[in-house]
């Protein structure tokens, strides 16, 4: 995981140029007139423990890069700037009235709230002399500047609640947002306002026929945070009731990423969201590698043998990257040899042709969960993925059907990863594809 993105805005120019030294004594000639900064001098350190990636992971929101940052130059005592520039459209040198300045970098719009708009911003300060040329300036560190909030159900509420239950989100006296089930893959983002430094999310809806409202409130929120709040379903018997409503409670619980810190290379990496331990499931910080208990096996998963119509097809390897050409058989079995079988399982398909509007268009999404399939029950079943599993110790896979679609978007690779949680861990497997 990326944990430091270093961005430089430019190749540096020339060395012809004379520079000046930042300890060098300033008459008042050399504050009158006018002189140069280069845009070499000028780079930018995107400061974000998560990653940019990760930051963006599972939105729709683009990657920024240095040419999408709005360069503003700020004289002092002034509010206005006295030049702007989009990066991209920035001369190679900038000249500017003798006089101490600010440069202030921003990505995106502070909006009281909107859907996936991450805001960053950065300054840096410098002095231009008259008839010289500035080309030694301190970095503009550019942090996420606005409040990150994402709201998940647990699958027990999922099941419980009605399609239109919601989670309202307020940040400060005038953000505010609604969450439904379908908004769990998408981030809400909040103007940080000082002085309005309060989250409250409200749940409301109905949940097994009954009326059901749980408000959870936060405070001293801060700018440059992730806020991930999960709300779940409890029986009334079991610990930390919230409201009881004929003998269920939901309740919620919240994690915050500060996203504004340069990690110790030393240092664990954060987790990302979906890797993050739910409450009452078995920790597991790396599922992928994950060492069980002695006497306890991870779900497995094991590829199915052709037969009958698809005799002679080459069989998967789950090893490896496979062709997938009308003649493999894309097929698997996962099996859970846990008390209770499958308690979470969902799959994300990464691929670099079959998008998420691709997706859209034969009824899916690229995250898609296998116990609550909600929406997409029906097109799952009609393609070959097995549909609420909950509870089973075993799921069967037969997407050779579904093979047709990517071979029709061309050349690409795939990836169907699977994210399996029973009482005995949490199993990551791959199925990995390859259209010509």
């Amino acid at each position: 995981m990326n944990k430091y993105i270093n961005i430089s805005l430019s190749i540096a120019l020339a060395a012809a140029f004379s520079s000046c030294s930042k300890e060098e004594p300033f008459g008042p000639d050399e504050l009158e007139g006018t002189g140069k900064v280069l845009k070499s001098a000028l780079a930018l350190e995107l400061n974000n423990a998560e990653g940019v990636p990760v930051l963006y992971a599972r939105t729709r929101a683009a990657v920024p890069t240095a040419d999408d940052f709005t360069v503003d130059f700020i004289r002092e005592g002034e509010s206005t700037p006295y030049i702007s520039y989009l990066y991209s459209a920035m001369p190679e040198v900038v000249t500017l009235p003798a006089g101490a300045y600010t440069a202030f970098a921003s990505y995106g719009e502070n909006a009281p709230q909107a859907w996936e708009a991450p805001y960053f911003k950065g300054e840096t300060q410098f002095i231009v002399v008259a008839d010289k040329i500035t080309d030694d300036v301190e970095p503009i560190v550019a942090r996420l500047a606005n409040v990150r909030v994402s709201i998940k159900f647990d699958s027990k509420l999922v099941a419980a609640m009605n399609p239109d239950a919601k989670v309202t989100v307020k940040v400060g006296e005038s953000g505010t947002l609604e969450y439904t089930a379908s908004d769990m893959e998408r981030s809400g983002y909040f103007a940080y306002i000082e002085n309005s430094s309060t989250l409250t999310a409200t749940f409301s809806g109905d949940v097994e026929g009954y009326p059901v409202v749980e408000s959870k409130g936060y405070d001293n929120v801060q700018p440059g945070s992730h806020y991930s709040v999960t709300f779940r379903l409890h029986d009334a018997g079991e610990e930390d009731p919230g409201n009881v409503n004929v003998g269920l409670t939901v309740d919620a619980s919240v994690e915050i990423v500060d996203m504004n810190v340069t990690l110790d290379p030393e240092e664990d990496e954060i987790l990302k969201d979906d890797l993050r331990p739910v409450e009452g499931e078995p920790e597991n910080p790396d599922p992928g590698t994950n060492v069980p208990d002695p006497g306890k096996t991870l779900p497995t998963a094991t590829a199915l043998e052709p037969a009958g119509e698809f005799a002679g097809f080459d069989k998967l390897d789950l090893n490896n990257v496979n062709e997938a050409t009308d003649h493999l058989y894309c097929a698997w079995k996962v099996e859970s040899e846990a008390e209770g079988g499958f308690k979470v399982f969902t799959v994300d398909i990464i691929s670099n042709t079959l998008t998420p509007e691709e997706l859209v268009g034969v009824g899916l999404t690229d995250h898609l969960d296998l116990i609550n399939p909600g929406q997409y029950e029906e097109t799952l079943d009609q393609m070959g993925f097995p549909v609420s599993i909950g509870g089973k110790t075993s799921a069967e896979f037969n997407i050779t059907g579904f093979l047709a679609l990517l071979g029709a978007l061309g050349e690409g690779t795939h990836e169907f990863k699977l994210t399996v949680t029973d009482a005995n861990g949490t199993q990551i497997i791959s199925v990995k594809l390859h259209t010509n």
